[in-house]
């Protein structure tokens, strides 16, 4: 009878045993699937910034074929639905909230529950990174723009900058996407200074005409913001930014 009583112990300790490794192995691939939501976040993030030429007012906005899908699911059963946490920060809100989640694997445990320690990996992210703060109301996953035109274009839009998705007819003080090269910015006068977008802060063009000695700085700041030994095409003629009193751009010989 005693030993009949340990076979049918020992069964359903092998029975709890072999429940527990497929919960935790269904659970790690979820976490790999949260991953991947939001890697994919980050990348369609990018995209739209660079498409749009604005921030997404919600993540609703990138729930469309062109971006995310418009069969993607915000539903996450590890915590609150997915969802940016800041948008100009490129804050996404950190997934493994719930308790039954994050709790010890026992109550001498010293280490996060594997589940967290999964989802704060750099393992599988290359367009994110975990932000686990010690309150979990302030952690995150920070999105990491991959290419200097989406870096450049996500400072403009982060400073304020208004950037009209085409440059067309009447555009003053603002930017407008050219191509897929460049940007230009409009005065108030109306002429252009035309940007690499990989290269905000490197030689440019412009429309404005230049004088007898060089181009005047004096009513632009966008050309006083350009560093010294930067070249400038005006009417196909080159200048170069010299470190002067006057301010100009002095004509290349």
């Amino acid at each position: 009878m005693i030993r009949i009583i340990l076979i049918y112990f020992i069964f359903i300790i092998q029975i709890n045993a072999e429940d527990n490794l497929i919960a935790q192995k269904q659970n790690a691939l979820y976490v790999q699937n949260l991953i991947e939501i939001e890697e994919n976040i980050a990348k369609n993030f990018e995209k739209y910034i660079l498409t749009e030429f604005k921030f997404p007012a919600s993540i609703d906005d990138l729930i469309t074929d062109e971006y995310l899908g418009s069969n993607f699911s915000k539903l996450n059963r590890m915590g609150a639905n997915i969802d940016f946490k800041d948008i100009t920060n490129l804050k996404i809100k950190y997934a493994v909230t719930k308790e039954e989640y994050r709790k010890k694997v026992d109550t001498l445990a010293t280490e996060d529950n594997y589940i967290v320690q999964l989802y704060n990996r750099d393992l599988y992210r290359n367009n994110t990174v975990a932000y686990a703060a010690s309150d979990i109301l302030n952690s995150y996953i920070e999105i990491e723009l991959q290419s200097l035109e989406g870096k450049n274009i996500y400072n403009l839009l982060k400073d304020g900058n208004v950037i009209e998705k085409d440059c067309v007819a009447n555009i003053v003080s603002k930017y407008c996407n050219l191509n897929d090269i460049s940007i230009r910015w409009y005065t108030s006068n109306s002429d252009w200074i035309e940007y690499n977008k990989k290269n905000l802060k490197g030689n440019v063009s412009t429309s404005i005409t230049a004088g007898n000695s060089g181009i005047n700085l004096s009513n632009e700041a966008k050309f006083i913001a350009l560093p010294v030994g930067t070249y400038i095409i005006s009417n196909s003629i080159k200048y170069v930014k010299m470190h002067n009193p006057s301010n100009t751009f002095l004509k290349v010989e």
